[in-house]
């Protein structure tokens, strides 16, 4: 697996940061407190009954705080680029102290270029809704097909809602390339693309430090992200690397999540990995909401010192681990299923450890396929389908929905039962005739 690059950028990261990221302990320090929109530090809030349940100690909201409509505000700034290409001159500064205000907006036809520039803004937003879906109060904002491009220089942000820079409707795009931003304040992103807007980053490091501040994010109506290398890091409650219900693609990149799972992706959304390694502290990968979702990785790793690897709540869930992608938590399972979600987890060549727990009203279809081979115990409605080069290690009493033998694939080379019993379901299992096996290293599958 390929070693991701850092940007060798001084001044912006802590030395001390990037090495817990580089080294990716298994256990993540203890959870620290959560900074409101002036800086002071508050412990975790308690955790609800359903993030104790995965494993989360601090929930990542899906929907912003206020819960007002939707509606799209009127975008002001310090400094406004509408119809006119520019190209700002080297290092030049882009400040605003005024809530619901930007320090610069691209829109329309309006093209900005920056290089080694500095952006400041400070001051909070009316509307953590608008500011979530349209940009309002962000420190850059491209919107209505605006282009924004900027290499270099640093980005500061402080107050509610004010990500980085964001990039909203068709047309939209922000371009950021070896550059920092670093926010605080609670809903505070790094970068978010809405309804239809894109982002492109290469070498970017982005640091937040407020409560339901992801990194990276796609909000209400979708939109496209791609990401290059780089370091992402949150020290907020409920703020993953990613939280997507659009289109995200991440290689080389790195994150430390002091706070949170490591990404979360809402109904409708995507996210894929390639070489990109991820240290959270309360869980893994959480796939939800009424509709599709989907997530892939390739090599790199995901490791939670706290909490499920993947779980699943109410969503249609697309699962799939190639490459040798390294996954693995201290305390939780390798997959939940719940709230009457459905998982279809592929894995190639992958080595799992930890079990799989589907909720009654959901299910999930696991294909083990290459030299995969999961150490754990299944529990629900799940049916499995093994290879003949795969193996399954039971480390406890386990009921399967279904049992497929792929490509000639026979009980006795694939499953080894370790004293435990396995019992199937004989009509959706048809490759094992109704038939008792005995296991090896000891134990039992049999019907249920």
């Amino acid at each position: 697996m390929k070693n991701p690059g850092l940007p060798r950028r001084q001044g912006h990261r802590r030395a001390a940061v990037t090495a817990s990221v580089l080294l990716l302990p298994l256990a993540v320090s203890t959870l620290t407190g959560c900074s409101d929109d002036d800086g002071a530090t508050n412990p975790p809030p308690a955790a609800s009954p359903a993030a104790t349940a995965s494993g989360a100690r601090c929930v990542t909201d899906p929907s912003a705080d206020d819960h007002g409509p939707d509606a799209k505000p009127r975008a002001t700034s310090a400094y406004t680029v509408d119809d006119k290409t520019v190209q700002a001159k080297a290092q030049k500064e882009f400040k605003t102290t005024t809530g619901d205000r930007s320090a610069l907006l691209v829109s329309g036809s309006g093209k900005l270029t920056t290089r080694d520039g500095k952006v400041i803004k400070h001051g909070g937003t009316s509307s953590v809704t608008a500011s979530d879906g349209h940009g309002l109060n962000a420190a850059a904002l491209a919107r209505d097909g605006g282009t924004l491009t900027m290499s270099g220089g640093r980005m500061s942000t402080k107050g509610k809602g004010a990500t980085g820079v964001f990039a909203s409707g068709e047309g939209a795009k922000a371009t950021l390339s070896a550059g920092g931003i670093k926010t605080k304040g609670s809903s505070a992103r790094g970068v978010t693309a809405s309804h239809g807007g894109a982002l492109d980053l290469t070498y970017v490091e982005v640091d937040t430090a407020g409560a339901q501040a992801a990194p990276v994010a796609v909000g209400p109506g979708g939109g496209k992200v791609t990401v290059s290398g780089g370091t992402m890091t949150s020290a907020g409650c409920g703020s993953p690397g990613v939280q997507t219900a659009g289109e995200v693609s991440l290689s080389q990149t790195l994150f430390d999540l002091a706070n949170s799972e490591a990404f979360t992706v809402e109904a409708g959304g995507s996210l894929s990995l390639e070489d990109v390694r991820a240290a959270a502290a309360a869980g893994g990968v959480v796939l939800r909401g009424d509709g599709d979702t989907s997530f892939t990785m390739t090599g790199g790793a995901v490791q939670a010192s706290d909490g499920d690897i993947f779980a699943v709540q109410q969503a249609d869930a697309d699962i799939e681990l190639g490459g040798k992608a390294e996954v693995s938590t201290k305390d939780g399972k390798l997959l939940r299923v719940t709230d009457k979600g459905t998982a279809t987890f592929t894995a190639d060549g992958e080595k799992l450890k930890g079990s799989v727990a589907v909720a009654k009203g959901s299910s999930a279809d696991l294909d083990l396929k290459g030299s995969s081979k999961l150490d754990g115990k299944i529990v629900g409605a799940a049916a499995l389908k093994l290879g003949p080069k795969t193996e399954w290690s039971v480390s406890g009493d386990s009921t399967l929905k279904g049992l497929t033998l792929a490509d000639g694939a026979k009980v006795s080379d694939v499953i080894v039962g370790n004293g435990h019993t396995v019992k199937y379901d004989k009509a959706s299992s048809p490759d094992l005739r109704g038939k008792k096996y005995t296991l090896e290293g000891g134990g039992t599958l049999k019907p249920a």
